[in-house]
């Protein structure tokens, strides 16, 4: 799922300011007044529909090829106000990805006008798992961005844009000309990671973008420059991994971040694993699972965003055990206790009223293919709202490392 900010909605509720998208979309039609079309060679079309909910229930892109398959589910890769760029590959599920017709659309989900456009191909190579943001420029126009590390060259990247007006790609070569500060402490030599920029998620905010590296920091750029250059903003280090040795993992298995009431606002999520008791296997994850003993939430405030560490400041720290359950029934929750649920993928509440707001994936086993998502409200520290999730997880969505994707908000 991305979080993204929504003007509109679809039906016959109060339009959500903001929305939780599936990262995969629903293959199928849905025709509404979002819907949109176009063609793609050998007379084939593209239709494109959004299904808008309130989170924490989920919102759907439906997408639908008349006269084709597809080799997997089309992958929203982007999501500004009502912009959403999403990716598919068409052909056989058996041929390898590269052997087939690759897409990407930039589909305007508003049901005043919506449209879907087929984007050219792009300058070198572009992939749908590069992090790639949208940046609207005025009503009608936006660039596509997307920042990848060149390799065997420090703090150097290549900026790959893309500009609905000339419906043409550029490319330019950007060097880090404000970085991060350095590390407040050493970092083993098994954490080398954390010393190259790997982004994992991007974020829209005014005139920049800001492609983060959840587990490092954060590179802006401004887009309305002339020039454009890169500024490093850190983020708080992962101590709880560093100090007790683990390996770091997925950042956005653990962490979350957005922009709202002129904050810069981060979360992350931390198990605790029993580990007095072994793996056991689990029929319905399909692989020998831990058992979860509890689980931390930490959510962190910026308003500086400058170079420095010291900016940052903790907002609060809440363990599962002591987060009330509130009014839910319990056919509403998950049958396992709160505290031993696997937790993931936290998202942090888009409005300035709901910040406090966190929204978890939260599954009974690691990888199994029900899960539901939680609304914990870290001020009354109690479970606000749930919501399960329509039928099971597609199984490419459970092995894949989070499931969310590119996550990219609008102010």
């Amino acid at each position: 799922m991305t979080a993204a900010t929504t003007p509109v909605s679809s039906g016959e509720f109060s339009p959500p300011s903001w929305i939780l998208l599936n990262m995969y979309a629903q293959v199928g039609e849905n025709s509404n007044e979002t819907t949109a079309h176009c063609e793609v060679g050998n007379d084939l079309k593209i239709y494109a529909s959004l299904v808008r909910e309130c989170p924490p229930l989920p919102s759907n892109l439906y997408v639908y090829c008349s006269g084709a398959t597809f080799a997997e589910p089309p992958s929203s890769l982007s999501m500004v106000d009502d912009l959403i760029l999403f990716h598919v590959y068409i052909g056989s599920p058996f041929r390898a990805r590269s052997a087939l017709p690759s897409y990407f659309f930039v589909y305007r989900a508003d049901p005043k006008r919506p449209s879907l456009k087929l984007l050219p191909g792009p300058q070198g190579p572009v992939r749908k798992y590069h992090p790639l943001s949208i940046f609207p420029r005025g009503k009608d126009h936006y660039t596509i961005a997307s920042l990848i590390p060149l390799q065997c060259e420090d703090n150097l990247f290549s900026l790959r844009l893309y500009d609905s007006e000339t419906n043409t790609w550029s490319i330019k070569k950007l060097s880090i000309e404000s970085p991060q500060n350095d590390f407040p402490v050493a970092i083993p030599a098994k954490f080398c990671p954390l010393f190259s920029h790997q982004t994992s998620t991007v974020l829209t905010h005014g005139k920049t973008i800001g492609w983060i590296d959840l587990w490092r920091g954060i590179l802006f750029s401004d887009m309305l420059s002339e020039k454009h250059t890169l500024r490093g903003v850190p983020l708080p280090l992962p101590f709880w991994c560093i100090e007790g040795d683990f390996d770091l993992g997925s950042p956005r298995t653990h962490r979350g971040i957005a922009f709202t009431d002129g904050h810069l606002r981060l979360v992350e999520v931390v198990l605790k694993v029993d580990c007095s008791v072994p793996y056991v296997y689990d029929e319905e994850a399909e692989r020998p699972c831990p058992r979860i003993e509890n689980w931390t939430i930490t959510t962190w405030t910026n308003k500086e965003m400058s170079n420095s560490y010291d900016d940052w400041h903790i907002n609060c720290t809440l363990q599962a055990s002591d987060i009330f359950l509130g009014d839910h029934s319990e056919s509403e929750l998950p049958a396992t206790a709160l505290q031993n649920l696997f937790v993931s993928d936290p998202i942090i509440g888009q409005n300035k009223n709901d910040s406090h707001v966190i929204y978890l994936t939260a599954r009974e086993k690691l990888m199994r293919p029900k899960s539901w998502i939680l609304a914990i409200d870290t001020k009354d520290r109690k479970v606000q709202s749930v919501a399960v999730r329509p039928g099971p997880l597609p199984r490419e969505m459970r092995f894949i490392d989070t499931n969310y994707c590119t996550c990219s908000i609008s102010n």
